[in-house]
């Protein structure tokens, strides 16, 4: 959490509306910057918006130049309203509806994930314009971190893939640009994220040799952010010296190299703020209770269970003082699940105090379960660079 951020908290403890998640501004242009350092000069970079789709994100990454890239229909009047600069239409199982409507962005691709999504793109192509479009592959073995390749449902194999990609090369309505890869998401050490390079080398160098022109790779490197205490974040200086040595490889020299990315460029500009309304003592524990728990805060997708381990906390008594405790720290839902942290150590909170998650910018609010309990939903702020806050419009009907 950037030091202006804190600072802001702490000075307007008492008037913050919460549960809240507040975003730094200049973290995400931060993050944007760093990211971009990855790849080579004229990569395009697009934002995914499953992140977070909230609308005052989507356009402060607009404004960066950054695309958009969608699963759905909802994120796709996002991305319009936010005046994204070119889009990327991925997402599972498309409708037809969905690519008609894909049809009139005018995209910067459509990602295909099976045959049948190609059948899809055939019957309601128009004959006005040529579809640009990327294939997925799934290449039949994971890397690590949250996998989304190996035995999982996403994508083509890349025999499909070849299939799919002559009979591309003969169509009037379709643009065959080349490939698409993201084969796991959530990863704290550069090797699953090389390994997975190689194997995209790999399923590239079978279409070259099968004649087949790749002008552009679209890559989800999938880099992740620590969540929990234990978890060391992935060091992204040491992960660019070696990509850096990637790109030099002549098979990446004649393609021209998309980038997406989501967790990597908003979970560490976004932090979760809830207030104390009980401490309660049961049974010889210390319970802290806090007006939001998993109906507004989950980054639970993807590591196995709502929580694991603690996540990374910030606590801001309005008392400050040298007395530590140990508590758990819970929600106000009706279920044991709804636990944020066991018996951890703790300055001693009081009702009306702030505790706060770091790294929530990304996936924390979206699997949030939003209709249990029927509880008062979250508020959203972004804080400018400046020092000017500013409440957002809220997302998905909140």
């Amino acid at each position: 959490m950037k030091s202006e951020t804190v600072e802001y908290i702490t000075a307007h403890s008492d008037e913050l509306p919460t549960p809240l998640y507040l975003y730094s501004e200049s973290a995400l242009t931060e993050a944007v910057r760093e990211y971009r350092k990855l790849f080579p000069e004229n990569s395009r970079i697009f934002y995914s918006l499953k992140a977070n789709p909230q609308p005052g994100i989507v356009r402060h990454m607009a404004g960066l130049g950054i695309g958009a890239e969608i699963t759905g229909q909802g994120e796709l009047e996002i991305s319009r309203a936010a005046g994204s600069p070119c889009l990327l239409a991925g997402g599972v199982s498309k409708s037809e509806a969905f690519l008609t409507a894909l049809y009139r962005e005018q995209p910067a691709a459509v990602i295909i994930e099976s045959a049948t999504e190609w059948e899809r793109l055939k019957k309601t192509a128009p004959n006005s314009a040529r579809i640009p479009v990327l294939l997925r592959i799934n290449p039949g073995r994971s890397f690590g971190g949250l996998n989304m390749a190996g035995g999982s449902q996403f994508g083509l194999s890349p025999d499909q893939a070849l299939a799919v990609a002559e009979a591309a090369c003969g169509s009037d309505t379709v643009d065959f640009l080349g490939l698409h890869f993201y084969f796991g998401s959530q990863r704290l050490d550069p090797d699953p994220i090389l390994q997975a390079l190689a194997a995209a080398e790999e399923v590239l160098s079978a279409f070259l040799e099968a004649g087949l022109k790749i002008r552009v790779v679209d890559l989800g490197l999938g880099c992740g952010v620590p969540y929990l205490e234990r978890d060391t974040a992935l060091d992204m200086s040491a992960l660019g010296e070696q990509l850096r040595l990637v790109w030099q490889k002549d098979i990446w020299s004649s393609v021209k190299i998309w980038a997406e990315a989501g967790r990597a460029l908003v979970a560490g500009a976004g932090c979760f703020i809830a207030r104390v309304t009980e401490r309660k003592r049961l049974h010889g524990k210390t319970f802290i209770f806090l007006d939001g728990g998993l109906n507004v805060h989950n980054p639970g997708v993807g590591l196995g269970r709502f929580f694991r381990g603690s996540p990374i906390f910030s606590f801001l008594p309005a008392a400050p003082g040298q007395d530590r405790e140990t508590v758990s720290i819970v929600g106000n839902l009706c279920t044991s699940a709804d636990c944020f942290a066991q018996d951890i150590e703790a300055p001693r909170l009081e009702e009306g105090d702030l505790v706060v998650i770091n790294n929530a910018g990304a996936y924390c609010q979206t699997t949030a379960l939003w209709g249990f309990n029927s509880q008062p939903r979250f508020h959203e702020a972004l804080l400018s660079a400046d020092g000017t806050l500013t409440m957002l419009e809220a997302q998905h009907g909140v």
